[in-house]
């Protein structure tokens, strides 16, 4: 990519901080910051936690799980020292080294005056916070992991909030039955953002990030089928690719469907499905698959090529993603040796994590009569944005015909959006994608 193009494209980013940092110091109550995956949210949340510090105001920062919190202290131990930053967590939780600026709080006294504390939205949400000062600023990261129902417990918070996050990514597991809900005004167990964007009685600012810096130029015309907003990859096209040594004569699957990703970023390997249908849960034959093209890629010496250079891959550099955890067993297990080496986990756990290549079993492998469950995107859209050079989907060859002959039901209330019909809709542009631009090979 040229130099101005890329110039542009931090300055379209640089936009979105400005107006980010403007709504810090404005008295607006709401704004809602969509990101792709990959597009630098804790880089434009950080500079604006650590504006709304420089201006005196008292910064909660809310985070879905533990780990997240303590990254986000890191990152602002690392890039703004000169602030201290107090991790409140449980008394269970045992203390890390966060950084010289960080802090750790226990119990419910948290520091007075201008700060910046960081802890877990269950935290925040169950805390009984009476005779503490109230917080002028609460950030959410990760917020479409957020339902509806816990985000109005942090009214007792703070009075103004900035959500952050990824619309494309699995929203929050509810276990009950939620059809009481759906035609509510602002159902509990809907994504925070979803319910304030439909919302137009809330004074709401809407901001989105237009740039991804991990994911390759044509990856993200893949999984733009799966947001409502444009944006663009800050790696140019043909940039990133995988580089392999010659093959030595071998023509197998693997060495094939990994010689696509010299040309671009994502792949198919699709396995026949068998004439009574394809395995469901556990497909043993598609997980050995899936680790041979692992194994061939480390026995070819294969090496990731980016914008910074050509860096070799080792096990360390490739992760496995299934949806089942009874099919990542049969992937743990078909890795022997490397089991311990190469990540292998649900989409679930792989929200927020990245490596240069991916190996991804498709969701709808082992669904012949797809549910509205089944039809929701979050899951693929995760496992298609965890690379930054390349990823290759394993799956039987069923899917595309699948979807074809799918009618999902309306099982939606009057007035509601069609979730099932709109995810059968992404699967097929996905798939439809992989087919028309000759990423596919057949095992």
């Amino acid at each position: 990519m040229s130099a101005s193009s890329r110039k542009d494209l931090q300055k379209k980013r640089d936009d979105v901080l400005q107006l980010l940092l403007a709504h810090v110091e404005s008295n607006q109550s709401l704004l809602v910051l969509k990101a792709p995956p990959g597009s630098g949210k804790t880089y434009v949340t950080t500079r604006a936690v650590a504006l709304a510090r420089h201006r005196g105001r008292r910064v909660a920062v809310a985070t879905q799980t533990n780990a997240q919190a303590e990254d986000f202290c890191r990152r602002m131990a690392q890039e703004f020292p000169r602030f201290t930053v107090h991790r409140w967590a449980s008394a269970g939780r045992r203390e890390r080294d966060l950084g010289a600026s960080v802090r750790w709080h226990r119990g419910r006294n948290l520091p007075q005056g201008p700060c910046v504390v960081v802890s877990t939205s269950a935290k925040w949400g169950t805390s009984d916070l009476d005779g503490q000062d109230p917080f002028d600023l609460l950030f959410i990261d990760e917020a479409w992991q957020l339902c509806w129902a816990d985000f109005m417990l942090f009214g007792a918070v703070a009075s103004r909030f900035v959500l952050v996050g990824d619309p494309g990514q699995i929203p929050p597991v509810v276990p009950i039955d939620v059809s009481r809900w759906q035609t509510s005004r602002r159902p509990p167990h809907v994504p925070a953002p979803e319910v304030i964007l439909r919302d137009r009685t809330l004074p709401t600012r809407r901001l989105e990030l237009p740039v991804s810096t991990r994911l390759p130029h044509d990856t993200c015309a893949l999984v733009q089928a799966f947001y409502d907003f444009r944006f663009e990859s800050w790696a140019a096209p043909g940039e990133r690719r995988l580089v392999l040594p010659t093959a030595n004569g071998d023509d197998s699957a693997a060495d094939r469907v990994l010689e696509r990703l010299g040309s671009g970023s994502t792949a198919l390997l699709a396995l026949p499905t068998p004439a009574g249908g394809p395995p469901l849960e556990e497909d043993v034959e598609l997980a050995r698959a899936a680790v041979s093209v692992v194994r061939r890629a480390l026995t070819r010496h294969a090496s990731a090529q980016t914008e910074d250079g050509v860096s070799a891959l080792g096990p360390e550099d490739i992760g496995i993603s299934a949806t089942h955890r009874v099919m990542n067993t049969r992937l743990a297990d078909a890795l022997g040796d490397l089991a311990g080496k190469v990540r292998v986990d649900t989409p679930e756990r792989w929200q927020g994590l990245e490596r240069p290549l991916m190996v991804v079993v498709h969701p709808l492998s082992g669904v012949t009569h797809p549910t509205v469950f089944d039809l929701a995107t979050g899951r693929l859209c995760v496992m298609t944005s965890r690379h930054r050079v390349g990823v290759v989907l394993v799956s039987r060859d069923h899917v595309g015909t699948t979807l074809e002959q799918t009618l999902p039901r309306a099982e939606q209330c009057l007035g509601q959006r069609d979730e099932a019909g709109r995810g059968r809709a992404q699967h097929r542009a996905v798939w439809e994608h992989l087919h028309a631009n000759d990423r596919v090979v057949s095992a």
